[in-house]
C-alpha cells in the first residue's frame, strides 16, 4: 500500500510504501496526484519512501505506470524533483542510473536522511519559467 504523509512543507509531496505494491495502489494514490498536477499545471516535488516496511511491488504495477506515462506524455515536466529515501541498494542503484535520463533533479537519501530528502526538495530552485513549487508547467 501507498501513503500519502503529511506535514510536509508546500509543494512536497511524500508517499511512504508499506507492504506490497500493487497496481491498484498506484492508480489510486499515484495517478490522481500527477493527473491533477498536470491538469492544473503545478509542479511536483516528489518524495517517495522505501523502508524497512516495503516488501516489494507486483509485475502490474509496470503496466500501470506506462499506461499512466501514456496518458500523460509530459508527465516529466509535471515533476521538478524526485527524491527517494530508502536503503535498498538495487533500487538506489538504478534510480543513480535512470536519473542521467530524467529532466529533472533526482537524489537517493538513506532511510535516515528522511530530513534530509524534504530539505533537499524544500529547496530546489524553481524550474526555468515558473515562479515557485506550484508554478504553471510550460510546453
Amino acid at each position: 500500500m501507498l501513503e500519502r504523509m503529511t506535514g510536509l512543507p508546500e509543494g512536497v509531496v511524500a508517499l511512504r510504501a508499506v507492504g506490497r505494491i500493487t497496481a491498484g495502489d498506484y492508480a489510486r494514490v499515484v495517478e490522481p496526484i500527477i493527473e491533477d498536477a498536470c491538469a492544473t499545471g503545478r509542479r511536483l516535488r516528489l518524495l517517495l519512501a522505501l523502508g524497512p516496511e516495503y516488501e516489494g511491488f507486483t509485475a502490474d504495477v509496470v503496466a500501470e505506470k506506462t499506461g499512466t506515462l501514456l496518458r500523460h506524455p509530459a508527465m516529466a515536466r509535471c515533476l521538478e524533483g524526485y527524491a527517494l529515501v530508502s536503503d535498498i541498494r538495487w533500487i538506489s542503484e538504478l534510480v543513480h542510473l535512470a536519473g542521467f535520463l530524467l529532466p529533472f533533479p533526482m537524489r537517493v537519501f538513506p532511510d535516515a536522511g528522511f530530513d534530509d530528502a524534504v530539505a533537499w526538495l524544500a529547496a530546489l530552485p524553481a524550474a526555468p519559467g515558473s515562479v515557485g513549487p506550484h508554478a504553471p508547467v510550460t510546453a
